[in-house]
């Protein structure tokens, strides 16, 4: 192949001194066919091969190559083969010997991808927003543990809102959009999410979905319009899809030690405000932008919708209705009773004929009890027999004091009359702060009284204002008449 610089003499000769085709050949020492190309392409030479080179290490192995891709077309997209596996399979089960390097190209090309592409977007104030769960690692109280990241995103002024749930259930996805639409204050016409399964029932062919009912019904509050993803497009939501990452790098590295969800949460939201002040975008900070978008978002309706989802139960002879793996305790008038279940992100309220009749912190765990032992007090005051071994009273976490108490009372009554004296005081703690009961049965015990009747009278005198005593001020003596004469008339009638 000739160069560029032999192709311009060449030229020079041609074009120049007018010399022919056959001279140039014979004085260059090329062939004549060489010189027509030089004369008729003044570019850089390109090679180019027209036949393929034989590929003598991996031509034998691209039948198996090939037969592996079109397996993996009917296999889960997070489940197919990539390149190293390809090439360790290669290796491990028809000796492969060539390098992974090999593999790769030919993997590269025989998958023949296209890179895509990305649209710039321009977007209106309040015109939307992305929606999308994500997971971190955190350190709450005192044991390391995931949480799951609610993050909403404005497109026009990139303001977002993240907080952290136990779980990604219905409740939480309807828990974190109330959260997000107060802090913003305003909803979005339109949405974006993912195909989450507490949205969507099943997706339809043409891009049509259908939607889960309470999820309709949630959204018609604030009728702000869904928009889902094409199946495994999450780059169609990238800008919250890159905040997830983004809230875990700078808010969550080194990871934060809080005690509770509460905290957590007051935690990430300072976080989301700051940021809002500090992060610019078009020469303003993200809080400016906002200042102009919230003008235009929907009002926030004047009644919330309840952040929960529903589910009925029957209430067993123990007193315990089951739900999502767990059981919770209600009072006995209930037992056989079907009720409403009201499941919170952090509570479960139990309902009857819309009258609440029982209230839990919500437990993510299978088949943890969660039991009131209120609820069972009324029971074990007529069977006090099952008081000693009774859950709910073995698990109540009661100051020491009150085990004292219930020994100092079952010496001093006969029988069962002493555990019942003791349910009568336990029974002031619902009605009553802890601190206040557990102060009036220390009283109790100091002055040696042994019934829940001293308890109760000791309680009572606590909320009494205190009685003052007006002293009485005397200048001198005062002067009795003397009437001892009239006892003597008396004695002689």
């Amino acid at each position: 192949m000739i160069t560029v610089d032999q192709k311009e003499i060449i030229r020079r000769e041609y074009f120049i001194k007018r010399k022919s085709m056959r001279q140039i050949a014979r004085e260059f020492h090329h062939s004549r066919k060489t010189i027509h190309k030089a004369l008729m392409d003044p570019g850089i030479p390109v090679y180019s091969r027209h036949k393929p080179r034989e590929k003598s290490v991996i031509g034998p192995y691209l039948p198996v190559i090939k037969q592996w891709l079109e397996e993996d077309r009917q296999r889960p997209p997070k489940q197919r083969h990539t390149a190293k596996r390809i090439y360790d399979r290669l290796k491990e089960e028809y000796g492969f010997p060539g390098g992974e390097r090999t593999v790769r190209r030919e993997v590269s090309l025989l998958r023949e991808k296209v890179p895509d592409s990305h649209v710039p977007q321009t977007y209106r104030p309040a015109d939307g927003a992305t929606f999308d769960f994500g997971d971190a690692q955190v350190v709450m109280d005192g044991t390391q543990r995931k949480v799951h990241l609610a993050c909403m995103r404005l497109d026009y002024s990139s303001k977002f809102f993240v907080c952290a749930l136990p779980s990604e259930r219905s409740e939480g996805l309807f828990s974190s959009h109330i959260d997000a639409f107060q802090y913003l204050e305003g909803v979005p016409e339109r949405i974006r999410y993912d195909n989450m399964k507490q949205a969507v029932a099943k997706v339809l062919k043409g891009g049509n979905r259908h939607e889960q009912s309470l999820w309709v019904a949630f959204r018609s509050h604030f009728l702000f319009e869904a928009d889902y993803c094409t199946p495994g497009k999450g780059q169609e939501k990238g800008g919250v899809e890159n905040l997830v990452g983004y809230v875990r790098r700078n808010f969550l590295v080194p990871m934060p030690v809080v005690s509770d969800f509460h905290s957590l949460n007051a935690y990430l939201l300072s976080c989301c405000e700051k940021d809002s002040h500090e992060r610019t975008r078009w020469g303003k900070t993200a809080h400016e932008l906002w200042l102009e978008e919230k003008e235009k978002l929907r009002p926030l309706p004047e009644k919330m919708p309840e952040a929960c989802v529903f589910a009925t139960a029957k209430v067993n002879r123990r007193q315990m209705v089951r739900f999502a793996s767990n059981w919770y305790s209600v009072p006995p008038q209930y037992v056989g009773k079907t009720v409403t279940v009201k499941a919170f992100v952090f509570r479960v309220i139990i309902v009857l004929a819309e009258t609440v009749i029982a209230v839990h912190s919500r437990s993510y765990d299978r088949d943890e009890e969660m039991l009131d032992p209120h609820h069972y007090l009324p029971v074990l005051m007529r069977k006090p027999g099952a008081f000693e071994r009774a859950t709910p009273i073995v698990s109540w976490p009661l100051p020491p004091v009150y085990d004292l108490c219930r020994r100092r009372l079952k010496e001093r009554h006969e029988g069962s009359q002493g555990i019942r004296e003791y349910i009568r005081i336990l029974m002031l703690l619902k009605d009553h702060p802890v601190e206040e009961v557990t102060a009036a049965v220390e009283k109790a015990l100091s002055y040696g009284i042994s019934s829940a009747d001293g308890v109760i009278n000791l309680l009572s005198q606590a909320h009494q204002p205190p009685m003052e005593i007006a002293s009485l001020r005397v200048n001198s003596p005062p002067v009795l008449p003397n009437r001892v004469d009239q006892f003597d008339l008396l004695l002689r009638a």
